[in-house]
């Protein structure tokens, strides 16, 4: 630091920030850029916005309309500083604007397959998640008939899982919860194990919850799905909405790759982590049928499941 001097306000911040886990707001390294479009990143290829097909297939378009987030998706606010390094998902001071990345029009996973992620979410000092995250998968087809796995979302202060899916009697369905006690504040590896005979969801290498046809009453969706990764912010489904803070993918691993439009069958992307884990709310596999789709689906007819 400048002349040899520490910031005991500084000291003392970054000591409370230790101890509790709460996220302070950022400070981007001067190194970071915004990303390209596309760009690859721990080996797969990916779109710095929430849907390419939102803007007939345009890879670096700014959206909002049809995500259900108050705040704006900009590309400028995703960031990193290689191929190699962590993603920020950057919040602006006014939380109008924000950042997502997808894989839609340039890779897709077919079951079976498994999917993990390391992500730094920060928290009010309550211990609540700020704003809207989610890493997840949804159907390259019609939705919800083509399945959608929400690994990770910040549901109202606490992260959870689902799985949505038409149920038998043609109605929009989905299951999950969280695990309780466990908010998702601080850093947490979240992973899904996906076939055809079960999903399996794990935070921190511990699984918090299952789907089996038999619990639903129809079959798991096999895919093609692609990932998307997300900071949004909503009111009604998201935690408090907060400015000047980032959403932190520190890895991603995907095995079992479909071939994308542009993509030849590669077998495995991404690097080599175990499933670890997170979880959200008091919920724990929680069965939610019958609920019909939300109002603001995007242009493909889905969007992150956050309708109880």
């Amino acid at each position: 630091m400048p002349g040899g001097k520490f910031s005991a306000a500084g000291i003392i911040i970054a000591v409370a920030a230790a101890i509790t886990g709460i996220t302070t707001p950022f400070a981007p390294a001067s190194a970071s850029t915004t990303v390209t479009a596309p760009f690859t990143w721990e080996g797969a290829s990916w779109c710095p916005n929430y849907y390419a097909s939102n803007d007939g297939g345009t890879c670096d378009a700014t959206e909002q309309s049809g995500t259900g987030s108050s705040a704006e998706f900009n590309p400028s606010q995703v960031v990193y500083s290689g191929s190699s390094s962590p993603i920020y998902l950057e919040m602006n001071r006014g939380a109008t604007e924000t950042g997502a990345f997808n894989t839609q029009t340039q890779e897709t996973w077919s079951a079976p397959a498994t999917l993990s992620e390391q992500i730094d979410l920060p928290c009010t000092r309550s211990g609540e998640v700020e704003n809207w995250p989610a890493f997840w998968l949804v159907t390259t087809g019609s939705w919800p008939a083509g399945g959608e796995i929400d690994v990770m979302e910040g549901l109202n202060g606490t992260v959870q899982w689902h799985y949505h899916y038409l149920s038998a009697s043609n109605v929009s369905s989905s299951v999950g919860g969280g695990e309780s006690g466990f908010t998702g504040c601080g850093t947490h590896t979240y992973a899904v194990d996906w076939t055809t005979s079960e999903i399996t969801i794990y935070y921190d290498g511990t699984a918090v919850g299952t789907v089996t046809p038999a619990e639903i009453g129809v079959p798991i969706a096999s895919g093609p799905m692609f990932v998307v990764n997300d900071y949004a912010t909503s009111s009604t489904y998201g935690g408090p909405t907060v400015g000047n803070v980032k959403m932190e993918i520190l890895q991603f691993s995907g095995s079992s790759l479909s071939a994308g439009p542009d993509q030849s069958a590669s077998g495995q992307s991404g690097s080599s982590q175990s499933g670890s884990s997170q979880s959200g709310s008091s919920q724990s596999g929680s069965s939610q049928s019958g609920s019909s789709s939300p109002s603001w689906e995007g242009a493909a007819g889905f969007g992150p499941a956050f309708w109880q």
